[in-house]
């Protein structure tokens, strides 16, 4: 069996491809091969590709558009039988050099991790590199709970071992249009550790036009995300309908209906996950997490258009929140 995979769907992504390529070739550790999946462009994608005469890199082209799921459904399909970790790269991102070595190195010294992310700076323009940046979880108790809240991992910075995908047969859901990596993300800390790196090993491109950013798909992904929030909720013994996550994380236009009733439920809900798992949690993802609770009950009340200093809520928050010293709850709630 050979060592790592690197698997690249592209779509019309001329214009950044090359950069993305060189970036994995230019890797130290140099022990994988690069399978291109091609979703049908119709730009000069192929002729790129083509050029290159390494003999590492394959190129599939789709016979017809078939999505981004369908198209890594393709490839794990075909490489997890024949290699022992699959990387995942975008075409419009790059990989910092030392990415594999880091990655391998960890998922070999620790026999419990199944997947590995790493850091990464978000940026428009990939030439700039700032001197810090916004990070992901590391450890994978409290990504496990993260994950309630966001996708926890950058999509292409991640390599997973075959193996575990293969016997407990996870591929994305090819029904899920904008957030098929975070489904995917959850059902496998169900089944195995995660992790994310500290180091920061890719730059990630915002493009406007991307899957979920996209207009027209914006509102499909809050749908999709509040459904696959929910869900996981109940993991932890919590009932938050789809209706209730898209309410207290993204609605704009909430009606100020039974707002105390609501958020007496959200504090209920934040106070049985983390008094459930705050054992678990190393003592600065406990401080964080708390943090994080207090952010997202601040900013749905912001959403409601109640005043930060309503008293009523003030009250409910004072006497009900069990997960954060009322010092830092106020402080936090004030910020």
């Amino acid at each position: 069996m050979k060592k790592l995979a690197v698997l690249m769907p592209t779509y019309n992504c001329a214009k950044y491809l090359q950069e993305s390529i060189d970036s994995i070739l230019n890797q130290t550790f140099q022990d994988f091969d690069l399978y291109i999946y091609d979703d049908f462009s119709t730009d000069n994608s192929s002729q790129i590709i083509l050029e290159y005469s390494d003999n590492r890199v394959f190129y599939i082209k789709n016979s017809k558009n078939l999505g981004i799921a369908k198209t890594l459904n393709l490839g794990l399909e075909k490489l997890l039988p024949h290699y022992e970790y699959i990387a995942r790269m975008d075409a419009d991102d790059w990989s910092f050099p030392e990415r594999f070595q880091k990655q391998i190195h960890f998922l070999e010294q620790n026999s419990a991790a199944v997947l590995c992310g790493t850091q990464g700076f978000w940026l428009t323009d990939l030439s700039k590199l700032p001197t810090s940046g916004w990070q992901y979880p590391v450890d994978y108790n409290y990504v496990k709970l993260y994950l309630l809240f966001t996708a926890s991992f950058g999509h292409s910075s991640l390599v997973l071992k075959s193996s575990f995908f293969i016997d407990n047969n996870l591929r994305y859901d090819e029904t899920i249009k904008t957030c098929e990596d975070w489904d995917l993300w959850i059902k496998v800390s169900k089944k195995g550790e995660v992790y994310n790196l500290p180091d920061f090993m890719m730059k990630y491109r915002i493009v406007p036009t991307s899957n979920h950013r996209s207009s027209e798909n914006k509102k499909i992904h809050l749908k999709e995300r509040s459904i696959i929030i929910s869900n996981y909720w109940k993991t932890f013994d919590i009932n938050l309908s789809p209706e209730q996550i898209f309410e207290y994380y993204y609605d704009t236009d909430i009606k100020n209906i039974d707002f105390y009733c609501k958020l007496n439920i959200l504090i209920d809900s934040f106070n049985k996950l983390f008094l459930n798992h705050v054992k678990e949690l190393k003592s600065e993802d406990r401080k964080n997490l708390s943090y994080l609770l207090s952010r997202k009950i601040a900013d749905f009340k912001k959403r409601s258009k109640v005043s930060k200093y309503n008293f009523k809520s003030w009250f409910i928050l004072l006497t009900k929140v069990e997960f954060m010293s009322k010092t830092r709850l106020i402080k936090s709630q004030l910020n």
